[in-house]
């Protein structure tokens, strides 16, 4: 039995002013079987959430399209569990005047709560006052019995990794919690209704590694036990590998691709073309063709039954520790928020002049917490912390911290002030003083940095959050701060808008400016980064270099962080080959193999 048939569905977000917007899906035909775990990725903007609130049923019926105008706007049909979720009557309504057929959105339309959709900002589900109130809201609505709903609850926050709070579910408010936290709880509000379509639009962008496995793992423990379809939209190739049956590569409105993972992540020529993310050990293959015989691997153990056990260690770059000058300087510091709650227990860190320092750790252990002390939006408890040499404990040097610290939130509405992406970004450069060309320059290079400058007059409001994200980006990356602290700007991001972030981050870097980024994406940070701190319940567990950390597992497995495969091959071939070399990221290995080919006395 078919869960979801989509059937040529054409759709065109309604545009009250101006000029018609252009078709945001273009033809889409998608068919899922009942059970199945479906996956869906593609390019940012591609129509992947406009496909699942297709599914959902709030495009069409939860929109006001122009009067006489839904030809104009949509086409196709949807069935879902069997039911005519939407079908236009493309006949119905003739123009009194033309006798053009106008057409009728016809259909049962709003699915819920038969099908429930967690979308990529959690905050915009909320609706209670309090943790428990918000995964029972569902369930109330359901008429379940006291009992079952209390057993539902807890069992769901079980299943997301949040058991912990049920003693304090009542009192709990939910944008008291952490990024990661706050995606837990919107998933948890669904799981506990048990719905037999469930779509999770990146609900896990916001997660540790670890965590967004377990919360896979539970979504499809849950399937196997209710028949439970799922839909999951997502950008990590690992996790749509690991749990889909098949996978959709959705762009430009169109379905251009469905087969399953091994099948699909074959199509290393594609996949590079659309800016999708695809395995470290499969982008290796594809570019030293020569040592795998045309074999994509996607799993390390497979890579390893190919590569060759030997390469120059000349290759390898030697990680060097920065010796600018201190800028910013954390000893033992604490913070407690008014609940109570002690975010920061003894937290260090050191930033030299030059760093691209990573800040690591699970969600809840403090990062986010730590970076808002040193842009001066929190004030510290107690403990030592100096920015460029002012004592921030000292609220009149805190209030100046601003002007060299530019801070990126993680959720990027937290720091829209305007009605205009153009407004967005020149608003600090505006304070600043900066008029005339070179404020336009400056709107200009941070907006296409970020692929948003077809975006100029756009109202921010209408952004999609992966939109809104690197929006925020580029309205602090325009005023060029001595020290840029960005709060994962990747999340939700496909594999094209993450090397253009990086990019934009790494020039600023070479330009002179320090960088400390927070993020779970460990490829970014092999990549990329320099120096890692990496932080646990509050403390500061390990400072050293990316290659260190991933070759520490003891610290890895402690902290729940995901040692990326390029530096995961280096570590399992030398636990045969103890003098192969750490190779921490694709660049290093291919570098090593090139020079591999170069040299066939060593093969």
């Amino acid at each position: 039995m078919k869960a979801i048939d989509i059937r040529e569905l054409h759709w065109r977000y309604p545009a009250f002013v101006g000029s018609d917007n252009p078709w945001a899906l273009r033809g889409v035909n998608l068919e899922v079987e009942q059970g199945e775990f479906f996956g869906i990725t593609g390019p940012s903007g591609a129509g992947k959430t406009t496909i699942c609130k297709s599914i959902l049923g709030l495009i069409p019926h939860a929109v006001k399209i122009p009067f006489r105008m839904v030809n104009h706007h949509i086409r196709g049909t949807v069935s879902v569990l069997g039911e005519t979720t939407t079908e236009i009557d493309e006949q119905a309504n003739q123009s009194p005047d033309s006798g053009e057929s106008l057409g009728e959105v016809q259909g049962v339309g709003m699915m819920s709560p038969r099908v429930g959709m967690v979308f990529q900002d959690p905050e915009n589900q909320f609706l209670k006052m309090s943790l428990l109130h918000e995964v029972s809201f569902g369930l109330q609505l359901l008429h379940l019995s006291p009992d079952e709903i209390e057993r539902r609850v807890q069992e769901a926050l079980e299943m997301v990794g949040l058991g912990h709070l049920w003693p304090l579910a009542e009192y709990l408010h939910p944008t008291d919690l952490s990024g990661g936290q706050k995606q837990r709880v919107a998933i948890a509000s669904f799981l506990a209704m048990r719905p037999g379509v469930l779509i999770l639009d990146e609900p896990t962008s916001d997660l540790d590694p670890q965590g967004k496995l377990e919360v896979c793992e539970t979504t499809d423990r849950l399937k196997q036990m209710h028949n439970l379809t799922v839909i999951l939209v997502e950008q990590d190739p690992e996790v749509l590998a690991t749990f889909c049956d098949r996978i959709a590569l959705v762009n430009e409105g169109r379905v251009e691709m469905v087969d399953e993972p091994h099948k699909f992540y074959a199509n290393m020529d594609m996949l590079h073309t659309k800016g999708i993310y695809t395995f470290e050990v499969s982008r290796i293959a594809y570019g030293a063709k020569e040592h795998f015989q045309d074999r994509i691997p996607t799993t390390v153990a497979d890579a390893i039954e190919i590569l060759p056990d030997h390469v120059d260690e000349k290759t390898v770059p030697r990680d060097v520790p920065s010796e600018g000058e201190v800028l910013i300087e954390v000893e033992d510091l604490w913070f407690r928020y008014d609940d109570g709650t002690l975010a920061l227990k003894g937290a260090d860190l050191t930033l030299r002049r030059g760093d691209f320092l990573a800040l690591l750790g699970n969600n809840g252990s403090g990062k986010t917490t730590l970076a808002k002390v040193l842009n001066g939006l929190h004030e510290p408890w107690k403990g030592t912390a100096r920015v460029l040499g002012m004592d921030i404990t000292n609220p009149r040097m805190r209030k100046q911290l601003p002007h060299f610290v530019g801070y990126v939130f993680q959720n990027p509405d937290h720091q829209m002030f305007t009605r205009r992406v153009y407004d967005e970004v020149a608003y600090g450069l505006r304070n600043m003083g900066i008029k005339g060309d070179e404020l336009d320059d400056r709107v200009t290079e941070a907006l296409t940095a970020v692929d948003l400058l077809d975006k100029l007059e756009e109202d921010p409001l209408f952004l999609g959050k992966g939109q809104r994200q690197r929006l925020a980006v580029a309205s602090i990356l325009a005023m060029k701060p001595e020290i840029i602290i960005v709060d994962e700007p990747t999340t939700g991001q496909d594999y094209r808008m993450v090397t253009s972030i990086v990019k934009l981050l790494r020039e600023l870097h070479q330009q002179g400016r320090t960088v400390l980024i927070i993020t779970h994406d460990m490829t970014l940070v092999a990549d990329h980064c320099l120096q890692t701190a990496v932080m646990l319940d509050g403390k500061t567990v390990f400072t050293g270099s990316p290659r260190e950390l991933f070759s520490h597992t003891d610290v890895v497995a402690a902290t729940r962080l995901r040692v990326p495969q390029a530096i995961a091959t280096s570590c399992a071939i030398r636990e045969q080959q103890p003098e192969f070399p750490l190779l921490l990221n694709v660049e290093e290995w291919l570098a090593a193999l090139h020079e591999q080919t170069e040299k066939p006395s060593l093969t």
